[in-house]
Order: structure tokens, then C-alpha cells, then sequence
């Protein structure tokens, strides 16, 4: 109680000094009351409602300002989903006699366009063509749109407007999901220009009438294209596999708290004691959501491992793109059993099958939002760095914590290497990386890293290799670029839990998330 209340002045005489707010916390606070304000409108809105299609389909729920029937729970990633829709559109077209193109894929999104004059027996084709029930329709005109089902009755501007949105909505706890992998429908006509322009744009989207008819392949998936309009092997894509690493420890396996009480015992007073803070080896069964928010939000990653000290989640299903890796897979047995998420970090490229790209997760990091994963690579395979706010430490004493001390030593060592400084940390969020990368840091600093390995809980001897070094090392030697997440990070501990959560939770406009319980 006292220090809550010594921190409660210390807040006070900030506010005194400074005259306003963190600018971080005021804008918290103030895009958290309108996403609220916004929040409470649709739900009142959609409380006075009918609920549009039939409660037969599965449970009912909300869809920003309408209570929509889903047909249940996602049973796919969201990329999965988008391509099941657009697929299914298009047979629909088919099936109806319209001629129908692939455009463009716009995140997990597919655009197929529509001649104008087609647009009316294109609705009848999908009215007719669809499979199952529960399908939707949003339209856009001008300034206008609307949201009606597919098998009830048809409001007139779907019949003028200027893009058609096709999806099923399927049921993400109390809402609904489903613009986000929507067919989006787009109508062209033959134009000014002696091209087919795209309606209610009339810009540079066009084509010329001869452009031939080609195939796209995606995931598996056949859809009818456009040479005007490549979409599977465009430039702007990544072409590599993507693999996701995850770190994760269960600190209540009794196996791992007797070994872990045995070597904290053989060192004594040389630990810091936040290295044996109870906080950093806890599981909150976050493991389980991240994941989950993987498959949800990541549909492109190519294998996911899971880094352990010889444990398995009990929950943990069987699946070929998941593969558990045991520390003695990765490091030589005389660094083992170690507790020290540097030393682990160390060996990830020693991981057996591991891709050239690959993103790495601690257990606390989530996905907010479907992702693609240039977000975490440039096309030609660079890796991104993301940038945080804070500083590396220009002073290094008995107080300092290890993952600043491991920040100071990365800096050292690139400033002597390639006479550049490092500024600032990276931001804690999942790490981009390539293999090759980490291989060049073993070789060029075999001492150093064979150092940190053997650590067996932090120290201010170690180095970051992949959360921090790592990502300053390949921006030096050009395996990486500066780039630009949208990411949240909140300790469990804070006053403002609620208000991050909430921010994520509605705002629908994060990237990443951690939510973070040690120091």
C-alpha cells in the first residue's frame, strides 16, 4: 500500500511539472473513449435491430452495428477463409455464365472484377451459386453501404453499386467476422481511354480489352486472371517460406523446478536476482493464445517450433507444421540445463529444418490482426528491424538490469566491428530474422556467443543475439531494413491493463501485442 501511494505523489508531482499527460498515455486515453463511445453506439444500434439471416445457421452475433447469424466458429485462418470465399464466388460465377477475373489480393482479401454490364447476372449467380447457407452481401455506393443476405430480399443499390463485399460471417466470441476475408466484387467498363476502367475510380486501374486471360495458382487454389493483373508471382511478394519460433518454459513442471533450484544453489549470491524472478518462468497458458492468434491472423507461416526444455504443453495437439525442439537439440550439452532465454536464443539457427526466414515469438506476443509477412521481410527477403522509442543505456551500474547490460555489450561490439552506434532498442515485438544471419554472428563472434550459451541464467556478460544484437548486426551489414509495426505492450501489473486491452480489443488496428509480466 505505501509504495502504491509513493507512486500515486511521484505521479502527482509529474502532472505539477509537466502540465499534461504522458503524450503515450493521452493518446491511450483518448483513442480508447472514442473506440468506447464508437463500441456503445453499434451495440445499441444493433440491440434495436432484427438479426439479418437465420438463426438456424449458428449463433448469433455482432457485426459492428448488425446482429448477423454466423455458421459458427472459424474452422480455418483467416488467408484460408479469404480463399475458400473467393473461390467459391467464382464458381458461383461460373456456374451463372459470368466472366470473372482475379485483381488483386489486398492483404488475405481476393478483388475479382466483373464487367458492368454483367453486374445483374452476376448477383443472380451468386444468389443461385453460392454452397450452404448464411451468405452476405455488403455494397458500397458512393458515400453508401449496406449489409443484406444473399438468400432474402434485395435492396435496389445493390444493383447500382460500385463494389459488392461476399462473405460468410462466422462467429470470433461475442462477434462477428467477415469483411476482413470477403470476395471483394469490383465492376469495369470500357472507358474513354479504349480500356475497361475501374467503376467509381476511372484512375490508372485499367486494362486494355486484348489483355489476355491467364491462370493464377494460390495456395492451392486455381482462380481465372488477367495478364494486366499478376497476383501470385508479383514482385511486391515475399517468394520464401516463413517459418515462426516460439521460446516457451513450463515453470510449474517439477522436473524442471528441481533442476532449476540445483544450479540457482550452485551459483548463490553471483545471480541477480531478477534472473530468478518466479515472473519470467510462469505460464499463463499464454503459449496456447499465441498460437492461436498465429493461426488465426498468419495463414502464409510455413512450420511453426516451439523451443522447450524437454516439455510439452499438455494440451498441445499433434499437427505436421508444428514440431516441439528440446534444448539439447540445439545447444552442446554442457550448456545444459540452462534457464537463461539469451543462452536459447543464442542457438535458434542450430534448430534442425529451420527456413531461411523466420520470425521469432516469445511466448507473450500475440497477432491482433491478419498479417502478411512482408510485414516482417521486404519482397527481396530482407529482414525488418522495428524500432522502439527506447534508448540503449549510456550507463552501465551494479543496478542495471540484464537485458540493458546485453544491450550495451551489442553495442560495443558493432561499434568496434563497423564503427556504427546503436541508438536504440528494438521494439518488443516478433522478431524478424534470417538464418544465415545468426550463422554469420556464430562465426564472426564465436567467443561471444559460445559465452552467452553457457550462461546458465542471465548475466550482464551476455549478449541479445536474436532480440536485439542480431537485429543491429544485419541492419550494419545490409541482411536487414528499418521498418514499421503497428504494436501495443503492456505489463500485466499495469493501471492501464483495461484501457490496452481495449485499444486492441476495438480498435482492430494492431499489428502485434505483448503483454509482458517481468522486468
Amino acid at each position: 500500500m505505501r509504495s502504491k501511494l509513493r507512486r500515486v505523489a511521484q505521479l502527482a508531482r509529474r502532472y505539477r511539472v509537466d502540465r499534461r499527460l504522458p503524450p503515450p498515455v493521452r493518446d491511450l486515453y483518448r483513442s480508447v473513449m472514442v473506440l468506447r463511445a464508437r463500441d456503445l453506439v453499434d451495440r445499441t444500434l444493433a440491440a434495436t435491430r432484427s438479426v439479418l439471416g437465420h438463426r438456424r445457421f449458428g449463433p448469433v452475433a455482432r457485426l459492428e452495428s448488425r446482429r448477423v447469424a454466423t455458421v459458427g466458429p472459424p474452422d480455418g485462418s483467416n488467408r484460408q477463409l479469404a480463399l475458400r470465399t473467393a473461390s467459391d464466388v467464382e464458381r458461383a460465377f461460373v456456374a451463372g455464365g459470368v466472366d470473372s477475373f482475379l485483381v488483386a489480393r489486398d492483404g488475405d482479401r481476393l478483388q475479382l472484377g466483373v464487367l458492368l454490364a454483367d453486374r445483374g447476372d452476376a448477383l443472380l449467380a451468386l444468389r443461385q451459386g453460392l454452397p450452404g447457407d448464411g451468405w452476405l452481401l455488403r455494397w458500397t455506393s458512393g458515400d453508401r453501404t449496406g449489409l443484406v443476405e444473399l438468400s432474402g430480399r434485395i435492396a435496389r443499390p445493390v444493383l447500382s453499386a460500385r463494389s459488392w463485399e461476399v462473405f460468410r460471417a462466422y462467429a470470433w466470441g461475442q462477434r462477428a467476422i467477415g469483411p476482413r476475408h470477403a470476395a471483394l466484387v469490383t465492376f469495369w467498363e470500357l472507358g474513354t481511354s479504349s480500356e475497361y476502367e475501374l467503376v467509381g475510380t476511372r484512375s490508372h486501374e485499367r486494362f486494355h480489352p486484348a489483355s489476355p486471360d491467364t491462370v493464377e495458382h494460390l495456395d492451392r487454389h486455381r482462380f481465372r486472371g488477367k495478364a494486366a493483373f499478376p497476383i501470385a508471382d508479383a514482385i511486391e511478394r515475399l517468394p520464401e517460406p516463413v517459418d515462426v519460433v516460439f521460446t516457451w518454459v513450463d515453470g510449474s513442471d517439477p522436473a524442471w523446478l528441481r533442476s532449476f533450484s540445483a544450479i540457482a544453489a550452485e551459483h548463490g549470491r553471483q545471480l541477480d536476482e531478477i534472473a530468478l524472478d518466479p515472473a519470467r518462468y510462469r505460464s499463463r497458458d499464454e503459449l496456447r493464445f499465441a498460437l492461436r492468434s498465429v493461426w488465426a491472423h498468419c495463414g502464409w507461416v510455413n512450420h511453426v517450433w516451439i523451443v522447450t526444455a524437454g516439455q510439452r504443453p499438455t494440451w498441445l495437439a499433434e499437427h505436421a507444421d508444428v514440431t516441439v525442439v528440446d534444448h539439447a537439440e540445439i545447444l552442446p550439452a554442457d550448456c545444459l540445463p540452462t534457464f537463461n532465454s539469451h543462452a536459447i536464443e543464442s542457438a535458434l539457427h542450430h534448430i534442425p529444418g529451420l527456413a531461411e526466414h523466420f520470425v521469432y515469438f516469445n511466448d507473450d506476443m500475440f497477432i491482433g490482426r491478419p498479417v502478411q509477412p512482408e510485414l516482417f521481410f521486404t519482397p527481396n527477403g530482407l529482414a525488418r528491424v522495428f524500432q522502439g522509442a527506447a534508448r540503449v543505456h549510456g550507463f552501465e551500474g551494479a543496478e542495471t538490469l540484464a537485458v540493458d547490460t546485453a544491450a550495451i555489450r551489442g553495442r560495443e561490439l558493432l561499434a568496434r566491428r563497423f564503427g556504427r552506434v546503436v541508438t536504440h532498442k528494438p521494439l518488443h515485438a516478433p522478431y524478424p530474422l534470417r538464418r544465415s544471419t545468426l550463422e554469420e554472428i556464430d562465426r564472426e563472434f564465436r567467443s561471444e556467443v559460445e559465452q552467452t550459451a553457457r550462461s546458465r541464467f542471465r548475466s550482464s556478460s551476455d549478449l541479445s543475439i536474436a532480440a536485439s544484437f542480431g537485429q543491429h548486426y544485419g541492419l550494419a551489414r545490409g541482411h536487414s531494413v528499418l521498418g514499421e509495426i503497428r504494436s501495443e505492450y503492456v505489463h500485466v501489473e499495469s493501471a492501464r491493463l483495461p484501457w490496452h486491452l481495449d485499444r486492441i480489443r476495438l480498435g482492430d488496428d494492431v499489428d502485434t501485442y505483448c503483454i509482458n509480466e517481468t522486468r
